[in-house]
């Protein structure tokens, strides 16, 4: 006959819960985590990569082409971007929020809106600035622009910043302001979503711009 084994009393049984308990609780307040059972070869229970898994792509690059120019009439026929979305329009912003970096400036062959710029001066509009750069995207509604200067337009009178946000869309815009030599003023402040690889159009009665944005290495 099997020797009976000794019944545990209520108060081990509460004694050994009570460890348990506490182990539980030192392992997650020192970053781990309680058994779950098998885990996906690559991936931590957690869901976060497991050691030597991929690290998140870079930041993607897009070139920007702009003209600016003092507007004197209707703006040069052609399609246009959709319509103004302000910083009030509902659009998330994809992880921590991230500036934008300027990468490098376009040399003269890379530029696409030559022919444009031509077709203004003929027309007897003014070309304040025509220049092309390479830059990564900041997170939408964070404002962060990159100066004029810091693209590489030098035209008296011109000031302010390009500003290229990433959300679930991308947005391109400007917030520019021009001072004549007799001391009048223009300011062209706006921002909206645009199609890639197309010349967007932004403008007031005094002052434009044209921008085409192209994906890097698409």
């Amino acid at each position: 006959m099997s020797p009976r084994l000794p019944i545990p009393s209520q108060t081990d049984i509460r004694s050994a819960l009570t460890r348990l308990a506490l182990g539980v609780a030192v392992l997650v307040a020192l970053g781990g985590t309680a058994p779950t059972g098998a885990q996906t070869s690559g991936t931590q229970a957690s869901g976060a990569p497991a050691s030597g898994a991929q690290a998140p792509a870079t930041a993607a690059a897009y070139n920007i082409e702009v003209i600016v120019f003092r507007g004197n009439g209707p703006r040069e026929e052609g399609g246009g971007a959709p319509p103004t979305r302000s910083a009030r329009d509902a659009d998330t912003a994809s992880g921590t929020a991230q500036a934008a970096r300027f990468l490098k400036p376009l040399p003269a062959s890379a530029l696409q809106l030559s022919g444009a710029r031509q077709r203004l001066a003929t027309g007897g509009y003014k070309v304040l600035a025509h220049a092309g750069w390479t830059q990564t995207a900041s997170s939408w509604g964070s404002r962060s622009g990159l100066t004029i200067e810091r693209v590489g337009v030098q035209s008296p009178g011109l000031s302010g910043v390009f500003l290229l946000e990433r959300g679930s869309l991308l947005h391109f815009g400007m917030n520019l302001k021009f001072t004549a030599d007799n001391g009048a003023t223009w300011q062209l402040s706006e921002i909206r979503r645009i199609r890639l690889n197309e010349k967007n159009y932004y403008d007031n009665p005094g002052l434009g711009v044209i921008a085409v944005v192209t994906p890097v290495g698409r």
